[in-house]
C-alpha cells in the first residue's frame, strides 16, 4: 500500500471484517510476493477486497500508514526519542539542523 496525498476524511464505522483485517494486519504482513492476497486469505477476502477496505480505513483516518518498524538494538542502532521547542519564526532553521543530522 503506497502513501498517496492526504484526501478528505471520510465518515466510516468499522465492521467485524474491518476489524478482523485490522488485527491482522497488526499481526504482521508476511514477506510474501502478494503479501495483501497472503493476509485476504487469512480473512476470508480476496486481494482486491483487502485493498479496498485498507483505502476506506485510510480514508476515514482509522489507519494512517502501512509501513515496516525494524528492532533497531537487532540492527546496532542506538536511538533516542528527542522533542524541542523553537519560536515559531525559527522553526525552520530547526527543522534544518535536527534533518541535518546523519542519523
Amino acid at each position: 500500500m503506497t502513501t498517496a496525498a492526504p484526501r478528505s476524511r471520510i465518515r466510516h464505522q468499522p465492521d467485524d471484517a474491518d476489524r478482523e483485517l485490522l488485527n491482522q494486519l497488526q499481526a504482521g504482513l508476511r514477506l510474501v510476493p502478494e503479501p495483501y492476497a497472503e493476509l485476504g486469505a487469512r480473512v476470508g477476502m480476496d486481494e482486491g477486497e483487502v485493498l479496498r477496505r485498507l483505502r476506506v480505513l485510510r480514508d476515514a483516518a482509522i489507519v494512517r500508514q502501512v509501513s515496516a518498524i525494524f528492532d533497531t538494538r537487532a540492527l546496532g542502532y542506538e536511538s533516542s526519542l528527542v522533542a524541542a521547542k523553537y519560536p515559531a519564526d525559527r522553526l525552520f532553521e530547526a527543522a534544518r539542523i535536527v534533518g541535518g543530522h546523519p542519523s
